[in-house]
């Protein structure tokens, strides 16, 4: 597995595309912000970008996150083991049978799923008890999502204030004279939402800087680094490739 030195070499600005995008001018400013995303969204460590991700019902227009390098071990992770990180990171500590009950799952398939992923490094048992092993606490050291609108401003509300729920900073990236006429609304103030402003030339900044929350929706957030995970390990085989 690669280190952390490894992994912050191997970084790139290549951005993941989940769904194609519509072409039209709202594609257009989300390319300004994809342009200057490192800048805009700073990240010391391993960095992933993705476009139109789906995560639960929504499919946020940019997400962007520092990766641990233990991440690579759930990239082929199915939507029950996602379920069960979700869960434990809820409850801290469950035994088999109440995770599959909570779940709504059988128990062979619970354990099985349990045991995989404790082969894995992903969680730990003591007794009859399962948690998740440290790191995967904090497996996404910062997620920040990005809705980009070309008018309808309070739509990009909406949308990134549900994606504060698997988002540690939630953000609305609207043309520089819309932005500069809304920031001061109350909504971004009340929700903790970040602006980014582009302007004609097509150049983004961050107008109004997003306050930092803890996510509440585990399961979705699991489901974030499930998908980073995958560009994780595509990069882990590049370097190899390379040595």
């Amino acid at each position: 597995m690669l280190d952390s030195e490894q992994l912050t070499a191997s970084s790139h600005a290549e951005i993941s595309a989940f769904r194609p995008l519509k072409v039209g001018p709202e594609a257009v400013l989300q390319a300004s912000v994809e342009e200057h995303i490192a800048k805009l969204l700073p990240l010391a460590e391993f960095s992933w970008t993705g476009r139109t991700v789906p995560v639960g019902a929504g499919v946020p227009d940019l997400l962007r996150a520092s990766v641990r390098p233990e991440a690579v071990s759930i990239a082929d992770a199915d939507s029950i083991s996602i379920a069960i990180l979700g869960y434990l990171r809820t409850a801290q500590r469950a035994r088999g049978e109440t995770i599959a009950e909570r779940l709504g799952l059988s128990e062979k398939t619970t354990l099985n799923k349990l045991d995989k992923l404790q082969g894995q490094g992903v969680i730990e048992q003591v007794q009859k008890a399962f948690s998740l092993a440290q790191p995967w606490h904090h497996i996404l050291g910062d997620v920040s999502a990005v809705e980009v609108k070309v008018s309808d401003w309070k739509k990009a509300v909406a949308q990134a204030s549900r994606n504060r729920i698997f988002a540690h900073r939630s953000f609305v990236a609207l043309p520089e004279g819309i932005a500069k006429r809304v920031k001061d609304q109350l909504a971004f103030s009340s929700l903790g939402l970040g602006l980014i402003s582009i302007n004609d030339n097509g150049i983004s900044r961050v107008m109004k800087r997003a306050r930092k929350s803890s996510p509440k929706a585990w399961a979705y957030y699991y489901t974030v680094a499930a998908r980073a995970a995958g560009d994780l390990k595509d990069s882990e085989k590049q370097c190899f490739k390379l040595v």
